[in-house]
């Protein structure tokens, strides 16, 4: 590692996480996290340094042009910092701790049921009715700005700062702050951990890194990366540039330009099969999507994973139809529901499998952290194994210093970090950008356990806990960093350097994004017209708890479930309806699928499909997948493995195309609000 590609990558990391919150909820421009594992405004640069920047410099001085290696730097801690302005943690961070005022001080019943009363003081801001206006009313009007026209920037920055009340932010500050560094120190351990296993053991195929790559890699006394020396590379590039290029004109003089269909609506087909739309998600099987992007990543995957994704969404309605039919509900959302439900289950039987699959190794790393030194672990992967183990649990003490019982805050941080590491494996096996776990570790506590052992007390202490920490997982750090790991390696770069780097970053990034929001939003106001990050997230533990807390209420158990510890309270242990039934079909569908998958050689389906079906990206996403899964199929049968390989330099144009087309309206769109100070018209080139 260079000190140039170490200053380049840490100041673009940093530009990210900064600007990035600003950029996408405060001005509406167009996400940095849009393509969120395949981050355009990275994988877009990239393209251009290394098919622009890089032969331009070539020709000035041999020595200028980026190398390789420098560049899978920067790009790892790019992708790194991705994690933090968007939905990973700044999305919600900040109005997390402050809107609950809002919301109880406009919402019905919260007041009478004193619903402020069940969070510690120390996790939300200070507010009295002397400073309502102070610390909430300014975060979310911002201030008046009439008069500062021609107020110099430093001055006004001054100001800025000024007008935060840090007073009241520092006590949540000083406790949720530890504790997203400490889950990002135990992202960046898991990932050192598992990544020996599932690159040097099980040989993943890591698509997004395998994409990167070929963009990196040249041969000595090359300027630009033999990929790009492809024909075929440039047939698919254009071909999908300016078909993007098109399509987005035709958003902004819609009576010009005619835009190339990409999408089919088979409507027509729901009065033949009605019984589509019985089943959620059911009526996107009738809506053609094609995302060549998507479409191209599958060339890339085994004609196994591809075809599960593919078939994903038509076996979830096979597989939902009968249970619809007799009155079931499998209506979810993010708190829980029978579809959660079964995911969590699936998921835990996924990572107890891979834990099987990688018994041997996983062991000797245990008991390396423990003294006991054997020869397949490494010293990197031992002394992650003893940080994560005391990163771990200093989290769950922080967690239980908030007042939930130790028990069900070991449960929610170890949920948590599960669901990461499943959410990676994902990434890392099928090459997927956009992922939704769609479940949520305190919802399925609650339902598994029932709301006399978790009193709304515990409900909405570790619902704080989970929307702060692990809200969704797919643009957190870990599945950033395992992918970025995997693109240093094959760069011939020491993997533990570059956690350790990544870490800094996070933690330096993590700390200005929080002073930047909170000073640009008490300046500009907050993105009420975001329902996500406006409602939805910080009233998600209250809509929770509210009806355990009306149920022990009336039947007059709540200051007893309040009052007792948890030892007392297991007796009364009564999950929700139905929870039982699918967290079991989720955890049995899995180790019956990876049995089969490990007994039949034949066997089509990989148990991945139990962890994605019924989740939006998978609906939206599934025939592109099919059609890659086909095309691949097609390819081999009348080309053989030959033809595949020749046709990889088409594909990757492909995904090239999509990205510099998506980096070329987001800067047209920047440009266009910083000159005339109106909202660009957006053009939607990737599933969200």
């Amino acid at each position: 590692m260079t000190w140039r590609a170490v200053t380049l990558g840490v100041v673009c990391a940093l530009f990210i996480a900064v600007a990035g919150y600003i950029n996408d909820r405060l001005l509406d421009l167009e996400s940095f996290n849009s393509g969120h594992l395949l981050p355009v405004i990275v994988m877009g640069t990239l393209f251009l340094v290394v098919a622009g920047l890089n032969p331009l410099l070539a020709r000035w001085r041999r020595r200028l042009p980026l190398a390789g290696p420098e560049l899978a730097v920067i790009v790892t801690l790019a992708m790194v910092a991705c994690s933090i302005p968007g939905r990973g943690l700044m999305e919600q961070f900040t109005q997390i701790l402050v809107m609950p005022h809002h919301w109880n001080h406009v919402t019905p019943g919260w007041k009478e049921r004193d619903m402020l009363g069940y969070v510690p003081p120390q996790a939300l801001v200070s507010v009295s009715d002397e400073t309502y206006d102070e610390v909430v009313s300014a975060y979310i009007m911002g201030a008046e700005t009439q008069g500062q026209v021609g107020t110099p920037f430093l001055t006004r920055l001054h100001d800025m700062v000024l007008r935060v009340p840090w007073e009241a932010w520092w006590p949540p500050l000083r406790t949720w702050v530890p504790m997203v560094l400490l889950m990002g120190l135990a992202s960046v351990c898991l990932c050192l951990i598992v990544h020996r296993q599932w690159s040097h053991h099980e040989f993943l195929s890591y698509p997004i890194a395998t994409f990167t790559a070929a963009l990196l890699e040249r041969e000595p006394g090359q300027a630009v990366p033999a990929v790009l020396r492809s024909r075929l590379f440039w047939i698919g590039f254009l071909m999908l540039f300016f078909i993007r290029i098109n399509n987005g004109l035709c958003v902004w003089f819609p009576d010009v330009f005619i835009p190339v269909g990409l999408t089919w609506l088979l409507t027509p087909f729901a009065k033949v099969m009605p019984w589509l739309l019985k089943v959620q998600y059911g009526g996107e099987l009738l809506r053609l999507n094609l995302f060549p992007l998507v479409v191209a990543f599958a060339f890339f995957l085994s004609s196994e994973i591809s075809f599960t994704l593919g078939l994903s969404q038509l076996a979830w309605v096979l597989f939902a139809l009968p249970m619809v039919t007799v009155g079931v509900n499998l209506s979810t959302d993010w708190i829980g529901g029978w579809q959660g439900w079964q995911r969590c289950g699936s998921y835990l039987a996924f990572a107890l499998i891979l834990l099987y699959t990688g018994r041997q190794y996983y062991k000797e790393v245990l008991l390396g952290a423990f003294g006991v030194r054997r020869g397949g672990a490494s010293g990197e992967g031992v002394w992650a194994m003893r940080v994560l183990l005391v990163s771990t649990l200093l989290l769950i003490v922080l967690v239980a210093r908030l007042g939930l019982e130790w028990p069900l805050a070991a449960l929610v941080v170890l949920m948590s970090l599960l669901s990461l590491v499943v959410l990676s494996r994902i990434s890392a096996e099928t090459g997927l950008f956009i992922i939704q776990s769609r479940w949520i570790a305190f919802g399925v506590l609650m339902a598994g356990l029932g709301g006399y052992v978790m009193p709304p007390s515990a409900i909405i202490i570790a619902g704080f806990v989970c929307v702060v920490l692990a809200v969704d997982q797919s643009q957190s750090l870990m599945p950033y960093l395992i992918n970025g790991l995997k693109i240093c390696e094959r760069a011939a770069l020491p993997t533990g350097r570059v956690a350790r780097l990544s870490f800094g970053v996070f933690v330096v990034g993590t700390i200005l994004a929080i002073a930047a929001v909170l000073i640009f939003t008490y300046d500009m106001g907050a993105p009420t017209n975001y329902g996500w990050s406006h409602q939805r997230i910080p009233t998600m533990p209250f809509r929770a708890a509210e009806p355990e807390l009306l149920r022990l209420s009336a039947m007059g158990s709540l200051a007893e479930a309040e009052a007792l510890p948890w030892t007392q309270r297991l007796g009364r242990l009564a999950p929700t309806e139905n929870f039982l039934w699918a967290f079991g079909a989720g955890f049995i569908l899995v180790l019956v699928c990876s049995a089969l998958r490990l007994r039949l050689p034949r066997w089509p389906i990989h148990p991945v499909m139990f962890l994605l079906w019924a989740t939006y990206p998978m609906a939206t996403t599934c025939w592109s997948f099919f059609f890659g899964w086909l095309v691949k199929v097609l390819t081999v049968r009348f080309g053989g493995n030959r033809a595949a390989l020749r046709l990889r330099p088409l594909m990757i144009g492909v995904i090239s195309g999509e990205l510099v087309a998506a980096l070329t309206f987001m800067i047209i769109g920047a440009i266009y609000f910083f000159a005339t100070g109106q909202k660009p018209l957006i053009y939607r080139y990737f599933p969200r």
